[in-house]
């Protein structure tokens, strides 16, 4: 509700799995508010464009972006969140073991019988990890014995998985 109007905000997205965020409104009349979006603080390099026009600044991440405007129903805001991988390390002491994440979702290790609890993987193989072609959500990297398989843990179901891996410098 917006000053005493019923309004609505619709999403589409396929979102954690994919960076586009798109958000259409439905007002009974035009209004003037602030739409505040959160950034998250991983999402370099986000986006933002209303009604197919990109924004002049890009949302910062780790902030919310505020949209001060006359809106009106049927505005289409598109947020592209860039799902990044980056390794984090699980604590200071221990920079060598590392987990996998590509924009909010930990990729977890599966093991299992086919795959070598011994197998070394580096730092920069771990990092290119590639998300499977077929749309499942799952990631392979590159180790000296094979290939990692990744999912995220929501993804996990019954499996044997590990959020850290050592890794070896590339």
């Amino acid at each position: 509700s917006q000053d005493n109007e019923t309004c609505s905000l619709s999403i589409q997205t396929d979102y954690p799995y994919a960076a586009a965020v798109i958000m259409t409104l439905r007002l009974p009349s035009a209004l003037n508010f602030t739409l505040n979006l959160r950034i998250p603080a991983w999402a370099q390099g986000a986006g933002l464009s209303i009604n197919g026009t990109r924004a002049t600044q890009s949302p910062q991440p780790g902030r919310f972006a505020a949209i001060r405007r006359e809106w009106r129903s049927a505005d289409r805001i598109e947020l592209e969140l860039p799902l990044m991988q980056r390794l984090e390390s699980i604590d200071a002491a221990h920079p060598e073991t590392v987990a996998l994440l590509a924009g909010p979702l930990v990729l977890m290790r599966i093991v299992d019988e086919d795959t070598s609890a011994s197998s070394t993987v580096t730092r920069t193989s771990l990092s290119a990890a590639q998300r499977d072609r077929n749309g499942r959500h799952e990631w392979q990297a590159r180790t000296d014995g094979g290939f990692l398989k990744l999912k995220p843990f929501l993804d996990i179901d019954g499996e044997s998985y590990s959020a850290y891996q050592n890794v070896l410098p590339s």
